[in-house]
C-alpha cells in the first residue's frame, strides 16, 4: 500500500508540473558594492559585524542581500573574502519602466577573526569590457593586542 501511495504522489507531482509555465521566475544579478565599514585593523579572536552598502542595478530589482564567500576553505586564500550585493528580479519581465531614487541598499555579515595574517576583502564593483569581474580590494591587518604595531 505504501508503494502505491508513493507512486500516486509521484505521478500527481509530475503531472501537475509544466515546463511551459510562464509564471513568475526569480533571477538574480550582482549589485555593485559602494560602501563598507571595515575597521583599520582586526583583533584576533573577535567577531565583527561588517555593514555593506550596495546599489541595485535598476528599480525593477529587489534587494536580496549579500553573497559572501571565502577564497578557499583552507590556506592563505581562506582569508580572501569576496563580497557582492545581490538583486533579484522577475526573469519573465521583458521591459522595466519603473523608476526609483532608492536603489542603495544595506546589509551586513559577521566574520570571526581566527588567524594572525591580514584579511583581504574583494568588494565587487562591476565588470570590465571583457566581462571580467572587477573588485575594490581592502586589506585589513590583524593585531594581537588590539593596538596597531608601532613599527
Amino acid at each position: 500500500m505504501k508503494k502505491f501511495a508513493l507512486l500516486f504522489v509521484a505521478i500527481l507531482t509530475l503531472s501537475s508540473c509544466s515546463i511551459d509555465d510562464d509564471g513568475p521566475r526569480i533571477a538574480y544579478q550582482f549589485a555593485e558594492v559602494t560602501g563598507e565599514n571595515l575597521p583599520e585593523f582586526f583583533e584576533k579572536g573577535k567577531t565583527y559585524k561588517v555593514d555593506i552598502t550596495y546599489l541595485l542595478p535598476s528599480a525593477c530589482h529587489t534587494a536580496a542581500g549579500l553573497e559572501v564567500k571565502r577564497g578557499n576553505d583552507s590556506g592563505a586564500q581562506r582569508r580572501d573574502i569576496y563580497v557582492v550585493g545581490i538583486g533579484s528580479y522577475d526573469a519573465n519581465q521583458t521591459e522595466c519602466n519603473r523608476e526609483s531614487n532608492d536603489l542603495e541598499k544595506e546589509a551586513s555579515f559577521s566574520i570571526l577573526i581566527d588567524e594572525d595574517e591580514p584579511y583581504t576583502f574583494y568588494l565587487w564593483s562591476g565588470v570590465d569590457d571583457n566581462m571580467e569581474n572587477q573588485y575594490t580590494v581592502v586589506e585589513v591587518p590583524v593585531e594581537e593586542s588590539g593596538f596597531p604595531n608601532a613599527d
